[in-house]
């Protein structure tokens, strides 16, 4: 059996790969479709010279026809780099075999490689944002959904692990869906600001544009659909770490969610649950397990996202006008966190789109605690006769007898130790206290405020139309390159 390099990496494995992140995604940073990438960019700068008359149009439309990595020897590049130790000179090198005399002297004219790389990374990001949004877009749609078929079921809501007051399933999951429509805003905020092109030259100033590099700078960057920034970028790394700060966040809120429903999904709880199949196996020697696993993974990706984002404020700190050591980091902080998060959200669609909701469980947990959970209410309407301080103290002092008697069959409930009370005898009859204690009644604006979330959210679906489209597909498809496509 032979051992395949390119499959070392987690998200590359043909086994477990799909638990970390997405073939569109991999798709996106693929070894080969890189490459091109490059080429593309080459191909963009020759015909923005070409327009301005700097090279002849004939010679980038040579190089466009030529720009094509099935025409040229990958064992050459990939022997080239090793001699030179240089990251596109082999490429370019392998191009110029395939161009004619008279076109192949006009290749990276004037420009630096990391003019190229970072202009080609920019588009990768491009490709991915594209992705991240779109599939944000698709949990926001379930999360509002959820919200609003959930709106009304009663729930017990925790603090600090424990039983608090009650509260309501659409409430709780209007929390996650406006943690997520921040995250769909920071995401269009780095679609605006991130994706800029660079071609500044070698250390910035243009000089080898001969006076004509701004406008060289417009043109090429309007060819490639990116914004123009106002003066190179090779040491100013900070769109990085703000589109990977974005993803760390966004993963973040991921894990949060499916943390909860890990939380919640515990047999003493029972309330909710991810989506199960009959074949799903959750232990090999416990065979009633039903295991969180997809909602476990999700949380196993925010951390690593999270770890990646760091690297991007490593990236950060740069020397002087020009220092390899942030992009060397950010081929792999940036393709990192872009399969991660895309993974996540993939995780998070599947985990969503058939979330097991145990309403009647629910129901129980709450009757079960109802006494407790509707202390509040209690001590607010006991305030009105003997104040805020006095009521605490006098449910404090039942409610703990209840609590450490309870364990006892003999032990007289909570509800009677109320009604038995002089001093709530002559608040509450046991029908008005049957009444005072209905959770149902205690959820405040648990309704209203889930409505304000998913109208808000509902309002961006009509402001946003369509929710983002698919990276651009390799070219190398059907040319039996690609490995994350199978290919030789």
């Amino acid at each position: 059996m032979t051992c395949e390099a390119f499959r070392s990496h987690i998200v590359d494995s043909r086994f477990f790969g799909s638990g970390y992140t997405t073939e569109e995604a991999r798709r996106v940073f693929c070894d080969l479709r890189r490459l091109q990438r490059w080429l593309e960019v080459e191909v963009a700068l020759a015909h923005s010279q070409a327009e301005m008359g700097v090279i002849p149009m004939e010679a980038a439309q040579e190089l466009s026809k030529t720009a094509r990595l099935d025409l040229l020897d990958l064992e050459a590049i990939k022997a080239d780099r090793a001699r030179t130790g240089h990251s596109l000179i082999p490429l370019l090198n392998a191009w110029q075999q395939v161009a004619s005399p008279g076109a192949r002297k006009y290749i990276h004219y004037g420009a630096t490689t990391q003019d190229i790389q970072d202009t080609a990374q920019t588009l990768e990001i491009r490709d991915i944002l594209a992705i991240v949004e779109r599939d944000s877009q698709a949990v926001i749609r379930r999360l509002t959904e959820l919200a609003e078929q959930y709106r009304d079921l009663v729930m017990i809501a925790r603090t600090h692990g424990q039983q608090a007051l009650p509260t309501t399933l659409g409430a709780k999951i209007a929390v996650w869906l406006d943690e997520m429509l921040r995250n769909a805003e920071r995401l269009r905020v780095c679609r605006e600001t991130v994706p800029a092109s660079q071609l500044f030259g070698g250390v910035g100033t243009m000089a080898a544009f001969g006076g004509q590099g701004i406008e060289l700078l417009e043109r090429f960057s309007s060819r490639l659909g990116l914004a123009a920034p106002l003066c190179c970028w090779q040491t100013a790394r900070d769109r990085l770490a703000e589109l990977l700060s974005a993803f760390a966040i966004l993963a973040g809120t991921l894990g949060k969610i499916a943390n909860e429903i890990c939380q919640l999904a515990r047999d003493e709880i029972g309330e909710l649950e991810e989506p199960f199949h009959m074949g799903k196996i959750g232990s090999t020697t416990m065979p009633h397990k039903r295991n969180p696993e997809l909602c476990e993974q999700v949380v196993v990706l925010a951390r690593l996202v999270k770890n990646c984002a760091a690297l991007g404020f490593e990236a950060l700190i740069n020397e002087h006008e020009r220092d390899y050591r942030a992009i060397r980091l950010e081929w792999v902080s940036v393709a990192d966190a872009s399969l991660y998060v895309c993974g996540s959200l993939a995780l998070m669609r599947t985990i969503l789109a058939d979330l097991i909701v145990h309403e009647e469980r629910i129901r129980q947990n709450v009757e079960q605690a109802a006494g407790l959970i509707a202390t509040e209410a209690l001590m607010f309407r006991l305030a009105e006769s003997m104040g805020k301080q006095a009521a605490h103290q006098l449910l404090y002092e039942i409610t703990m007898e209840a609590r450490t008697a309870g364990k006892r069959s003999s032990d007289r409930p909570l509800i009677d130790l109320l009604a038995a009370h002089p001093e709530i005898q002559q608040v509450f009859t046991l029908e008005d206290l049957r009444r005072a204690i209905d959770p149902a009644r205690h959820i405040g604006l648990a309704g209203e405020l889930t409505d304000r979330v998913t109208a808000a959210a509902r309002a961006g679906f009509a402001e946003n139309g369509s929710a983002g489209h698919a990276a651009s597909p390799c070219p190398l498809r059907n040319s039996g390159f690609c490995p994350v496509l199978g290919g030789s």
